[in-house]
Formats: C-alpha cells, structure tokens, sequence
C-alpha cells in the first residue's frame, strides 16, 4: 500500500463547505474577500470600474489557480489577486499584489486586509494560541467563545510572526468549522468579532500607509482555509494530512521521513570550538559506536565570528566565510566526511543580524538598517561598548542586497557541501528597524519589501540547490508562519525547556496539531544541570524527547555511555517517529504541564489499522497505572500489540478498547510505546506501510 493511500478520505461535507466558501468568496472579482482604502475610498474585492478579468489555470492534477486582475480607474494601481483551490482536500488560499503601473507616486494606499468576511455559523467558538516566546507559558491554547458583539485581537511582538502570537486559527461551530492561517514572516494583525449568524473575520500586515513608486509592488499575506466537519480532533488530523502531502519539504522525489541528527563540539560558546579535525574525528566516533546518524548538525560559531578582542562568540554575524583558524578548507572536509558515511551536513547561518566589525558592515552599509533610538534603550553589557552588541538589520528589501547574499550562500553551499540550510533569526525587533526608515507617506513599505526579498532568497536557495532543504529558526519557534513553512521545516521550534519534559510535552499538543515535522533531543534536566555535560542515556528522556527528528544529547568526546540502550531506543524511535509523522494525532490525556500527571497520546493510521499508543508517567505522577481510551476502534475487530523496549505482547478484541480502555502500568519516571496493529480474520495482521515497522 503506497503512503498515498492512508491519507483519510476527505468528507463530502467537508468539500460542500469549502465550495459554499469558494462561490462565496473566489468564484468573482467583486467577492474576494480582500479589502484596502485607495485615495480615501473603501474598497472590497476588484469593483467593476477596475475593468477586472481573470483567468483559470490547472497547476498539477490536485490544484487549480484562478487569477483575477483590475487596475484603478486612476492612480495607476493595478491589483491582482491569485487564488489557489485544492481539489484533494477542502483548502482554498488566495494572495493580493498591488502595483503601480503608472509613471507617477500612487495615492495612499491602506489598511489593506488580505482576509476581510463573514464566516457564517451558529454558537462560535475561536481556538488561538500565543506562540514561542521563550517561555513555560508558550504555545498555550485556548477556546474562547464568540457572543455578543465580542472582539478578539491578535498580532505578534516586534515583527517576527509567532513571537508571542500564532497565526494559526480554528472557528469551530456546530458541527464543523474553518482552519485559517496567516502566512506573513513579520507583523501581521487579525482580528474575530461575532456578528449575527457568524463571525467577521480580517487580517492583513498590521500597517499600511503608502504611496507606491513607479514600477513597484507589494503583496498581502496568504491566506490559507480549510473546512472540516466533526469535531476539533477531525480538523486537526484534516490538516495535518493535508500539510503532509502539499507542504512537508520532497528531496529527491519523496517527502522528509524520521531522521536522526548528531553533533559534537569542545568546549565554547556553540560551534565556536568546532573545527575540521574534531568534526570529521566526531562523525567517525558516532559511526564507530554502531548509530546510523541522518544528519550531522554545525550550528552557531563556524565562521569568523572574532569580536574587537579577537575572542570568538558566535552573535559576531556578518563575515559569511569558515573561520580559516579553524577551517583552513572550508566546511567541504567535513561534508566529505559525512557523506562518506551517509549523512547529510546540516549548517547555521542568521543572515539578517549584522553584527559589528563584521564584512558585511564594513562593505555594505548602504544595505543596512539601523533603528535610531537603539542607543537609548541599550545599556553597555558584558563589558562590550553599545556599538559591539547593537542590532543592525540587512535589508533584504533591497534587491542589490538580496541577489548578493543569494549568489554568496549558494556559492558556500556548493563549495562546503551543505545539503541542510539552517536560517536563525535573533533579532528581537526588526519591525522597529523597518518603521524607523519609513516617511508617514511610506508606512509598511520596508517591511512588505523585507518579506518579499525574504521568500525570494529561499525560493533562489532551493532552486539553486536541488535536494537542498530548509530549517526555519527565529530564537526559537518565532518565524513559523505558513509561507516560511512551505519552504521549510521548523526544528527548533522553542529556545525553552529542552529538558524540561512536562513544559515540551504540552509544547507537542500545538506542533502535533499544526507544523508536525520538528526536532526533538534527549536532555533530562531533571537529572542533569542544563550547562554541563554530564549526561547519560535515560530511556525516560528517549520517551519524553520523540519527534520526527531526534537528537541524543550526549557528549561524544566520552566513550562511557550505555550505546547498547541507546540503540535499543533510537530502534523504538524510529519507528514510532513514522506514526508520529503519517499518523492522525489524538492526544488522550488532558493537555498540562505539571510533573505529577501522565501524558499519553496515540497515533493511528485508520486504512491500516496501525499505530501506537505512549504513556509516559512524569517524575512526580502519584499513580502507577492508567486507563485510557484509543481512538479509530474497531468493534469487531482485534489488535496485536507489541511492547518493543520489554517484548511483551497482547491481543486485544477492538469491543473491549472500547469498553474498558488500555491500561498501561509503569514506576514513575518512565514510558511505554505500545505499537499495534489489526488483524484479520485469520488472525494475521494487515499489510502495514514500510514505516509501520
């Protein structure tokens, strides 16, 4: 049975949904659901004195493009609005450009709402969540009722698009609802209002305010829709299948599986210890050991990276080249190496933070933006002068600056062998830095320019790069939105709690639901101190720490580990990551963050009839056992299942799962995978896909 096929059959309600939605909304110019104020008029969709015309395109077999265009009846702004309709799942999305066309400054254009509608439903209910912001407290969910007028606002801190915000939403309704996202990498603002009969909808970039140059163009966020029925567990399996088969990153033909990541540096600040002999010694030690490593993974500190000192610490951005102290060859030794052993080289950059001293600063200042009250907010820390630690921000909106820094990455990917680009974001206000070179006549216009020379360098990157693929970082989860994540995968999706087991578990429920590739790692700082490196292998930490990508937290410069048990659980891993991955998602524990509960969740692929079910009992859990209730449960069906880490096994008729439940008994601080499968009438199971085993 090929992969394709456990996808779950899209509902005829789910498709009448989004066609209600469609002929609403996208089947004329005059109904797009977009609005703007254009030389103090209000206007919504392509009015007919724009003179709209569209035209409609097949994309692939699952995908059709309709295109509508207009152009004001003076100013010389054109609009076009592409809208893309899904024909295997009930998503639609649609994107506005505006451009002057005309030889002279646009009027003012503004207040542009990529999403401007009434969604009709009775008895709303709005799921939102407030992103990564380094906290315990991040990626909190909430349902809140939508009644009476009630008005719910949502943007995000300082221009990176999850940083305190999540623009991922679910109205949900009586019997079925909307997903919506936002895809905008910077500030962008939503709002929900109930109305009668509904909600009122918008979001767009949070400011607009500008004249449009001659020949220039900018466009509004993406605005991506699906409609489901059932309940919030539907929806949320709904879209990750459809994320999994139209978004997750394709390297030669197929898109990413369960890979397991390594690395090994000395002593120092990041990678500011890493140099080509111990890289290539670390790779052949992993090897040595008998663990099959995916990915070998270099983050901050590998370039020259020297502050005025001559002391290497790895926010010293700007001078993209190896650091010839340490690489007198480049990277292209140890790619070697890892390609020698079958392992693709995964390597940081953070192009967008300019540091002082550096090459690009020096080179190019005329790319670079400033925000000027910088100097009056900052204090002298670490004993560095203001200047050594200032912000300062390449401006990718500048199309000079843009095809440089493609043409030079993409010269240091082919040159070093990087098959893995890795792009942070440590900027804790670029809006500022945007806002602050605008004019009242210009407002929004740097940051639209930023994104869009943003996705253009990514777009250039993969298509000069074939097999190349992306991970999204921003300090953390803070740049995750949907249009960064057509392009990318986001490994690193919090700064916070890596051996924190209750907080990152909670942290799961968001990704499971919403962006379901990421990476996780095996700290336990509940036995270790978080700075040091005296770790172990602990099969609790294996549990709590599984995702699609793994990392072990150890130190390989010491051969005293248990590798015996790492690979018994890395075995264990890699194939419950495949569920993780392929699976529908139901949590069966209450969503919490306190280490005196259990966390139990399952994964189940309903055409097969396989899946898993983990139970992890957190350090503090008072209770030895628990029941708990799987999901996608045949009645007169039964299950095999298996226990890899002890080799016990069990079959169990699908009547008694449902009636009595699963009990899974474990001591306190430590997990269970039960993997299981359907079996037939004869008793055999059924066929499984290649990652079900």
């Amino acid at each position: 049975m090929s992969e394709a096929q456990c996808a779950p059959v899209t509902g005829f309600d789910d498709m009448s949904r989004i066609r209600t939605l469609n002929e609403r909304y996208l089947s004329s110019a005059a109904n797009l659901p977009i609005s703007f104020v254009f030389d103090g008029s209000v206007v919504a969709g392509i009015p007919a004195s724009w003179k709209p015309v569209s035209r409609r395109r097949r994309i692939d077999a699952n995908i059709v493009e309709t295109v509508y265009e207009g152009q004001a009846p003076r100013g010389g702004l054109t609009l076009r609005v592409e809208c893309v309709e899904y024909t295997d799942y009930p998503v639609v999305e649609w994107t506005a450009w505006f451009r002057n066309a005309g030889s002279q400054p646009t009027p003012i254009l503004s207040d542009i709402q990529a999403l401007d509608a009434t969604i009709e439903g009775e008895s709303p209910v709005l799921w939102h969540c407030n992103g990564d912001f380094c906290s315990a407290e991040g990626y909190t969910a909430e349902e809140s009722p939508l009644r009476d007028g009630r008005t719910l606002a949502f943007a995000p801190y300082g221009g990176r698009s999850c940083d305190s915000a999540f623009p991922y939403y679910r109205l949900m309704f009586e019997g079925g609802g909307l997903s919506l996202a936002i895809g905008w990498p910077a500030q962008w603002a939503a709002s929900f209002r109930a109305v009668g009969g509904g909600v009122h909808a918008r979001a767009g970039q949070e400011r607009t305010h500008l004249r449009l140059m001659p020949g220039e163009t900018i466009r509004s966020p993406r605005i991506t829709v699906m409609a489901w029925t059932g309940d919030a567990a539907r929806a949320a399996n709904l879209w990750r299948r459809w994320y999994r088969d139209h978004l997750l990153p394709r390297t030669n033909g197929r898109s990413l599986g369960p890979l397991l990541a390594a690395h090994g540096t000395d002593e120092g600040e990041e990678f500011t210890a890493a140099t080509e002999t111990n890289q290539i010694r670390y790779i052949e030690k992993w090897r040595a050991h008998g663990i099959p490593i995916d990915v070998w993974w270099i983050d901050a500190g590998w370039y020259h990276c020297y502050n005025p000192r001559h002391e290497r610490q790895w926010w010293y951005t700007g001078t993209w080249e190896p650091d010839p102290e340490r690489f007198p060859k480049g990277l292209k030794p140890v790619s070697d190496c890892a390609a020698k052993n079958g392992v693709a080289l995964l390597v940081w950059f953070e192009p967008e933070r300019v540091a002082w001293g550096s090459r690009l600063l020096a080179e190019h200042p005329d790319w670079l933006l400033k925000d000027p009250a910088w100097f009056e907010r900052t204090k002298t820390k670490n004993g560095l002068k203001p200047a050594e630690h200032e912000e300062i921000l390449l401006n990718l909106g500048d199309p000079a600056c843009r095809r440089w820094l493609t043409d030079h990455v993409c010269q240091l990917i082919q040159e070093n062998g990087i098959k893995i680009y890795r792009q942070d974001h440590n900027f804790s206000a670029p809006l500022a830095h945007w806002r602050a070179h605008e004019p009242p006549d210009r407002q929004g216009i740097n940051e639209n320019l930023h994104v869009q020379g943003y996705l253009q360098y990514w777009d250039d990157l993969l298509a000069r790069n074939p097999g190349l693929w992306i991970d999204s970082c921003a300090s953390g989860g803070r740049r995750n939105d949907l249009e960064t994540m057509r392009r990318s995968v986001p490994l690193h999706y919090s700064d916070f709690g890596y051996g924190d087991h209750p907080v990152k578990l909670s942290f799961h429920h968001v990704m499971f639901q919403w962006l379901p590739y990421f990476k996780e790692s095996t700290l336990a700082w509940d036995q270790e101190e978080p700075t040091r490196f005296d770790r172990r292998v602990d099969s609790y930490a294996y549990h709590c720490g599984m995702g699609p990508m793994i990392m072990p937290c150890i130190d390989i410069r010491r051969d005293d580990y248990d590798f015996d048990l790492m690979k018994r659980m890395l075995a264990i891993w890699r194939r419950a990551a495949g569920f993780m991955l392929n699976g529908d998602y139901y949590p069966l524990t209450p969503i919490h963050r306190s280490p005196a509960h259990w966390v139990a969740r399952q994964f189940d692929c309903p055409e097969t009839g396989c899946g898993s079910i983990q139970g992890i009992r957190l350090a503090a859990a008072p209770d030895a056992t628990i029941t708990v209730y799987p999901q996608g449960i045949l009645a007169g069906a039964t299950y095999a299942f298996e226990n890899m880490e002890t080799n016990e096994t069990k079959r169990v008729s699908g009547a008694a799962l449902i009636r009595d439940g699963f009990t899974l008994a474990l001591a306190a601080r430590s997990g269970a995978i039960w993997f299981y499968s359907r079996t037939n009438s004869a008793g055999s199971s059924l066929p499984e896909h290649a990652w079900c085993r």
